[in-house]
């Protein structure tokens, strides 16, 4: 039975890598002009590559988020899985667009937001239920809700004057999607200085950062946002875990 369950995450690695790298074509069609045959085979097998790792990713999630009802779990966990795949084609297009021409089109913005908003109306077990009664607000709360609100709000008007729109809209769709595992402001400004770290670090490596700490030459962000927002869910999830049974 071990040995059956390898296998078929493997191969359903492969069917949400596939899912993300198809969703991420669609998106960039655009820059493709509809023929995918102009991008080069390199670049192909990068995307795939990256799509897949993005796959396991959400693999892993998957199996750490402790919230998932017993009932039709498999269920449940599966279309949490294709939506998160939906949403990572969305976010590796917009870091495409980002890292090739620094500017992303708005409708892969509006294509991440409703499989975001159906990932946060998926059921939760009853031990996260108010009264045993399923609601929306039991992935959603309304405090994350107004979190979420400031932090796009600040977003749009103070640290859209430090970087550009479409990396606000990137934090922003992070930042909604993060609330279907617990997601609070702190966690959404934790990203955003993670990102920033990781953007110093890798281009104060490069020499590419001024003595007064600017870029020589402007990089694209969004590829980091990207990156550490994946890199954070499994983090939040453990460190949820660890609270859970340390007060149990």
């Amino acid at each position: 039975m071990r040995a059956l369950e390898i296998v078929f995450r493997i191969l359903w690695s492969v069917v949400l890598g596939g899912l993300i790298y198809g969703s991420a074509i669609w998106l960039l069609r655009v820059e493709l002009s509809g023929d995918i045959e102009r991008m080069e085979p390199g670049k192909a097998w990068l995307l795939g590559g990256l799509a897949w790792i993005n796959a396991v990713v959400i693999l892993v999630i998957g199996g750490m988020d402790g919230r998932l009802p017993e009932e039709n779990r498999l269920v449940i966990l599966g279309a949490q899985e294709i939506l998160c795949s939906l949403l990572a084609g969305g976010l590796l297009a917009a870091a495409c667009m980002d890292a090739v021409h620094s500017y992303v089109y708005n409708y892969v913005w509006w294509w991440c937001l409703p499989w975001t908003g159906i990932l946060l109306g998926l059921p939760v077990s009853e031990a996260y239920m108010e009264d045993g009664v399923c609601r929306i607000t039991d992935r959603f709360s309304i405090q994350q809700a107004a979190a979420v609100a400031l932090f796009v709000l600040l977003q749009q008007i103070l640290f859209a004057q430090m970087y550009g729109r479409a990396d606000c809209h990137a934090f922003s769709v992070c930042a909604l999607a993060g609330c279907a595992w617990q997601g609070n402001l702190l966690w959404f400004l934790i990203h955003m200085l993670s990102a920033l770290t990781l953007l110093a670090a890798v281009q104060f490596c490069r020499r590419n950062v001024t003595p007064d700490g600017k870029l020589r030459v402007p990089k694209p962000f969004i590829p980091y946002i990207v990156v550490t927002f994946w890199v954070q869910i499994p983090v939040m999830l453990y460190l949820q875990s660890g609270s859970v049974y340390i007060y149990a």
